[in-house]
């Protein structure tokens, strides 16, 4: 099976040859650097690895020393099982703050409250963010829709989820929330 990573960029090229900036440039553009791990340095690498499985083709770009690369027809048949496989198994979608989570008892109740508190602040702003993005996207097609709105609704369910267990480390009290 193909990475998370591989999977993101064969999905860009199916909208027609890139070159690795552009594919950079897609990432910014549509806000997916929120909850990718896909670096700029490893996007010609995972070009070069997917090229090499026959998943993409290379073709030298109008005179420019850069590569343009387009997915094959392995390519897609592979991107088409990934996602079907992507869809239908639930895999932990948030393994960082499980794994913070995990080892939470190491910090004393004021340590887990401050850090859980910044971490209440920065999803709202990326909640806000993600909003005024969703706004400025002309003529979205039904794909970015659904990744907004579930970006959306885990980002809500993250902040409903906060709210409790800092309540709960407050001992109850809504003060200050």
């Amino acid at each position: 099976m193909i990475s998370p990573n591989e999977h993101l960029i064969l999905g860009i090229l199916t909208e027609g040859p890139q070159h690795g900036y552009r594919i950079e440039q897609i990432i910014n553009e549509r806000g997916m650097r929120k909850w990718t791990e896909l670096g700029f340095s490893s996007i010609y690498y995972i070009l070069e690895k997917l090229e090499k499985k026959g998943l993409v083709a290379s073709k030298p770009s109008r005179g420019k020393e850069k590569k343009e690369y387009q997915i094959s027809q392995l390519g897609l048949e592979e991107l088409r099982k990934a996602s079907l496989e992507r869809l239908s198994q639930p895999k932990p979608t948030h393994s960082q703050l499980m794994t913070g989570l995990a080892t939470s008892f190491l910090l004393d109740q004021k340590e887990l409250l401050q850090t859980l508190s910044l971490r209440k602040k920065q999803l709202e702003l990326d909640l806000l963010s993600m909003l005024e993005e969703e706004k400025q996207i002309p003529d979205q097609n039904p794909v970015a829709n659904k990744l907004f709105r579930l970006g959306q609704t885990m980002l809500e369910a993250e902040l409903s989820w906060l709210n409790q267990e800092i309540k709960d480390l407050k001992g109850g009290s809504n003060d200050g929330l």
